[in-house]
């Protein structure tokens, strides 16, 4: 049986993300990927220069799309909210972006949007997915939009996808219900039509699109665990995978070049390579979760259910520390040896009120409480009793470092989140021994 890699990877928090919605695109065209943000107010540009808004919306920004929409060979944009369920175009005239004819109203939370030209005539359309599982596309008539299709009343969207499936050079659009349908649809005389479905066993969990295979592939997941994939050979739509991937999680994202990334609520973010008949997962980050994931610049973002995103940085070292809510990390030193974490005592001493000094060991004095340790010794002594310590402490390059397991027998309790390489000390009021 092959192992999963354990990834080193660390989580490090984006805090100019939290609360988004993220979109990256070529904004103008150039060749060049940048983070568009969707927040309350407006659209932002994530780039080396900062954050800067150059949209403003009525609202919170819950979706962004990027597309032309008026027929210009421009990028414009489609924006919905969470304010009546607004959907609005922007277009860019002499550097300023400006609203585009009249806004659409879908009563709910708009949480994903895309421009596709779906017949051909020049005019982007916008597919629209609300956070109550209703899809929406809309038919662009010189850059104005019309109703043209709605999915069935009553049932749950889990996955809009877009994808050029019998290659006429057109795209289709891909839908999946929780019930358990998956359907294409394609433009046909004036609207859509259907031009194949599917009713794979359990209910959807989750729908990805393999767009950069020479055969691209949509696939789905089921509660079954049973992954279903299929393509379009010699005219007509063919199962082309089909197997039970237990490891993977209730949400997937496919990366092109990487893989398929999985986020499961109990074993964690793992990426896996997608073969005939089987996945084979090529690392995992276990004790992570999230809703929905993307990939910039070389690194992999996810969102967490409280709505932050972080990155995962892959074998970085670096501790961030914190006394209470107040971050103190470039005063105090960690070490990590042997899988165990240590702290600078001279640093750390000041800053919490302790006293140190070596004199026949080093002596940690926390008001009436004074402890001695010795370096490589796994005990420490207070009051002539000596006490067991699972790690000792160290000393490098001459200096004292404290293992944390000491921390609590001075009055503090160490909080230490190892994905997110967060160290924090909270003092425990009424301590004793």
């Amino acid at each position: 049986m092959q192992m999963p890699v354990a990834a080193s990877f660390t989580a490090v928090a984006a805090p100019e993300l939290f609360g988004a919605s993220v979109l990256v695109a070529d904004l103008h065209g150039d060749g060049q990927e940048k983070l568009l943000l969707g927040k309350e107010g407006g659209v932002f540009v994530l780039d080396e220069g900062g954050l800067q808004q150059f949209i403003e919306v009525p609202g919170r920004v819950t979706a962004v799309a990027v597309g032309d929409v008026t027929g210009d060979f421009r990028h414009d944009l489609a924006v919905g909210t969470d304010r009546g369920g607004a959907l609005y175009l922007y277009t860019e005239r002499a550097g300023t972006w400006e609203r585009h004819g009249h806004a659409q109203y879908l009563w709910d939370t708009i949480i994903q949007l895309g421009i596709h030209d779906f017949n051909g005539d020049g005019w982007g359309d916008v597919v629209a997915l609300t956070d109550k599982g209703e899809a929406y596309v809309y038919l662009s008539r010189e850059g104005n939009l019309f109703p043209l299709w709605k999915s069935p009343a009553g049932e749950l969207v889990v996955g809009c996808a877009v994808l050029d499936v019998d290659r006429n050079g057109y795209p289709d659009l891909i839908f999946t219900l929780r019930t358990g349908y998956v359907a294409v649809l394609t433009w046909g005389e004036e609207e859509f039509v259907p031009l194949w479905e599917n009713y794979p066993w359990g209910a959807v969990e989750s729908l990805a699109v393999v767009s950069d295979a020479s055969s691209p592939e949509w696939l789905v997941v089921t509660s079954q665990k049973m992954l279903y994939a299929w393509r379009w050979q010699n005219g007509e739509v063919i199962n082309s995978r089909k197997f039970e991937a237990q490891s993977l999680g209730e949400r997937l994202v496919y990366i092109p070049k990487h893989g398929l990334l999985s986020l499961s609520s109990v074993t964690g973010i793992s990426l896996f390579e997608l073969q005939s008949s089987e996945v084979v997962e090529k690392w995992r980050v276990p004790g992570l979760f999230g809703d929905d994931a993307f990939f910039y610049a070389g690194d992999f973002y996810f969102r967490d259910p409280s709505g932050t995103y972080l990155r995962l940085v892959e074998g970085a070292e670096s501790w961030r520390v914190f006394v209470h809510d107040q971050e103190v990390t470039g005063y105090v030193d960690v070490l990590r040896r042997d899988g165990q974490l240590y702290v600078n005592l001279l640093n750390l001493a000041p800053i919490l009120g302790f006293t140190a000094r070596l004199e026949g060991g080093w002596k940690v004095s926390a008001g009436p409480m004074e402890v001695t340790l010795w370096p490589e010794r796994t005990v420490l002594d207070w009051q002539g009793f000596l006490i067991p310590l699972g790690s000792p402490l160290v000393e490098e390059g001459g200096l004292p470092f404290l293992p944390m397991e000491v921390l609590p027998l001075l009055g503090w309790t160490v909080q230490i989140d190892a994905l997110r390489q967060l160290v924090v000390f909270v003092e425990n009021w009424g301590w004793w021994i």
